[in-house]
């Protein structure tokens, strides 16, 4: 099964998988800077990318999901904002300008992929530009309340600091969180919570 067929079935449910209600540590983070324009890579359903345009945001959303993409649109619409949403990896993906923030959140990765993808994220932030991530912690994998299954999809923070070595990393912390993003994130779980700016 391919990767987008794999999302295009998990979003094909009427609910809203991961909820609608934006990321507790994203939106803690984008409240603090100036608004500017924002990118959303791996966004599926939409939910924090309408938070941030709620929020006078700019925003970019990608996802490998048309069906992700088809219920993002359908949330957007129900708050009036609009958001540019493009279906594809985002790898493969060119971009007219840079973003003055970044969110990554709950994106994984196989290994293989990770140094090339971070040097893509660092190439899109702008000069002052402010990355913010949450991630699971591969201690996440003994745990049912989210996350992948595929030890090779997990990060530690060393490896994050490495991968990003090209930004100024602000903080990095583990923490044991509480998820209530819907269905797929409940409960405990230990995550890696990354701030990182661009010179």
């Amino acid at each position: 099964m391919s990767k987008s067929t794999k999302w295009n079935k998990r979003y094909s449910s009427p609910e809203y998988v991961y909820g609608t209600e934006p990321n507790k540590f994203l939106k803690q983070e984008l409240s603090k800077l100036a608004t500017g324009r924002l990118l959303l890579p791996g966004e599926g359903e939409g939910r924090n990318a309408v938070w941030a345009a709620i929020n006078k945001w700019e925003v970019t959303a990608v996802d490998i999901s048309q069906m992700g993409k088809e219920k993002a649109m359908k949330l957007f619409a129900a708050h009036d904002v609009n958001i540019n949403y493009r279906v594809g990896n985002i790898l493969d993906l060119n971009f007219d300008k840079q973003f003055d923030a970044i969110g990554l959140i709950y994106l994984h990765l196989p290994k293989e992929l990770k140094q090339t993808f971070a040097i893509k994220i660092a190439q899109l932030l702008a000069p002052k530009g402010t990355l913010i991530m949450e991630t699971f912690h591969p201690e996440q994998i003994l745990r049912n309340s989210g996350g992948p299954k595929n030890p090779d999809y997990f990060v530690t923070p060393n490896e994050l600091k490495t991968y990003f070595s090209m930004l100024n990393i602000v903080s990095i912390e583990t923490q044991e969180v509480y998820l209530n993003e819907g269905a797929h994130h409940k409960g405990k779980a230990m995550v890696i919570r990354m701030v990182a700016t661009k010179e």
